[in-house]
């Protein structure tokens, strides 16, 4: 059975992984995929495949022309944040999130309007192109790693 969890070794081969990528971004095992765009942290989630994740792949399936390994695809992201921030993304990206999250709490939208919606924030948007760009052009490198990591 595969491990759910990002082990000690996981995240090393994380960190050698983003360190060819870029050294001043540090790793860390954390409660979901996210990152601390300012201080160039990069928090590992779960290995365990979600309605999130099932949610995003339908939703990145109609953007891009391969199927990429989705938990890979979730650490270029959170890199792709760092790789890609403006202040105005940033702004953008809260004030959407906001009315999103306002219009699911209060049942304007469905939780897959929700999460459509906001993998279209720009902020989001970008960085996850920003990851498919990378995959693209570092096939082997990611797949490596999806080896690496059992996932």
């Amino acid at each position: 059975m595969k491990r759910k969890t990002f082990s000690k070794q996981d995240v090393r081969l994380v960190q050698d992984f983003i360190n060819e990528i870029d050294s001043d971004i540090k790793v860390f095992k954390g409660s979901r995929f996210e990152c601390d765009i300012y201080e160039e942290k990069i928090y590992l989630g779960s290995k365990r495949f979600s309605r999130i994740n099932e949610l995003f792949c339908e939703w990145l399936s109609e953007k891009i022309d391969f199927e990429p390994n989705y938990c890979i695809v979730a650490i270029l992201h959170e890199l792709g944040h760092i790789m890609t921030n403006t202040e105005e993304l940033q702004d953008n990206r809260e004030m959407l999130d906001s009315m999103f999250t306002f219009m699911y709490e209060n049942n304007v939208i469905t939780e897959k309007e929700y999460f459509k919606n906001y993998f279209e924030i720009p902020a989001e948007y970008q960085a996850t192109m920003w990851g498919i760009e990378f995959y693209k052009q570092n096939f082997a490198f990611c797949e490596n790693l999806a080896k690496l990591l059992k996932v």
